[in-house]
């Protein structure tokens, strides 16, 4: 009997490992997205110096460009901050990943029902 609850908390254990891991894959998207933040400000600044002269037409495109820094930004600490807690919590992101399943099935089981009718008939 102790070697079944072994062997119950091992593969549970294991759950918890695979959940880190998926959640780690959310580190590329935030590099990916740091990445993003600095060739959108560098590319707004380079076309903000070289139309120096033009005001106020071209510029503002580039002040513009330059304006979606702060929001990747801010949506890159977001991310993060969630990647963090979910890995150091593993247990809740299984509890989320769950529910989040059973969300998406019961929106598909309705959705189903919804437009499995048949045609309507014109009277």
């Amino acid at each position: 009997m102790p070697d079944a609850l072994v062997a119950g908390v091992g593969a549970a254990s294991s759950g918890s490992v695979f959940i880190t891991q998926i959640v780690g894959l959310f580190n590329i998207f935030v590099g990916l997205m740091l990445v993003a933040a600095i060739l959108a400000y560098g590319t707004g600044f380079v076309m903000w110096v070289t139309r120096l002269g033009v005001w106020p037409g071209p510029r503002d495109e580039a002040i513009h460009v330059m304006s979606w820094t702060p929001a990747i930004l801010f949506t890159l600490v977001v991310v993060l901050a969630i990647v963090q807690f979910l890995q150091a919590h593993p247990a809740v992101a299984t509890y989320i990943a769950a529910g989040a399943g059973v969300a998406l099935a019961l929106w598909a089981l309705i959705f189903l029902i919804r437009n499995s009718g048949g045609k309507e008939e014109d009277h």
